[in-house]
């Protein structure tokens, strides 16, 4: 709902009127933001900043990184969730990152890797370090308003759907009797 009081000069803002909260927008304050947002993807990044997941292109940890140095983002864990078996070995990971403007603006986002997800060489560098970038990528894109999946998430489905996949071949061929079927990666 905009609101103008009367006698108000004429600019190129809405005020926004929301319970409690009155902001105003500048309109062509926006648009240039949104426009840099766009000069920047397509000048700064490049082929090496994407990753092509069943033909259509996501953008990767190294797209999101150059957001954030261009519109001077700060990021930080804000909180975080290590999950390990009784021997020390990283089954999941979860992480909030802030993601903040110097403007004080700030948007946090979250990400999560778990062992099930499967190729990962170093399990307890690769689960922490996977699901901070997410968080981290996922808090920078909120901020900017890019509302885009990156391809980190991306990745993460394909896996599952494979791990799914594979299971359910698995028990396809599992005798009929499979009350004595373990299941190692619930335990």
């Amino acid at each position: 709902m905009a609101v103008k009081k009367k006698n108000e000069p004429k600019t190129n803002e809405i005020m926004v009127v929301e319970e409690a909260a009155i902001s105003t927008v500048n309109v062509d304050q926006a648009l240039q933001e949104w426009e840099a947002y766009q000069t920047i993807t397509e000048k700064m990044l490049d082929d090496t900043d994407y990753q092509q997941i069943q033909g259509r292109a996501f953008k990767k940890k190294s797209a999101w990184r150059k957001y954030a140095r261009a519109f001077n983002i700060t990021t930080e864990i804000i909180d975080k969730e290590i999950n390990k078996t009784d021997k020390g070995a990283v089954i999941e990971a979860s992480f909030i990152v802030r993601a903040t403007l110097p403007t004080g603006r700030y948007a946090d986002g979250w990400g999560n890797c778990s062992r099930q997800e499967g190729n990962k060489a170093h399990p307890n560098h690769d689960i922490p370090a996977t699901a901070m970038t997410r968080a981290t990528n996922r808090a920078i894109a909120d901020l900017i308003g890019a509302g885009e999946v990156t391809a980190e998430e991306i990745l993460a489905e394909e896996q599952l759907k494979k791990v799914e996949r594979a299971k359910a071949k698995l028990r396809k061929k599992a005798p009929k009797d499979d009350e004595n079927i373990i299941d190692v990666e619930a335990e």
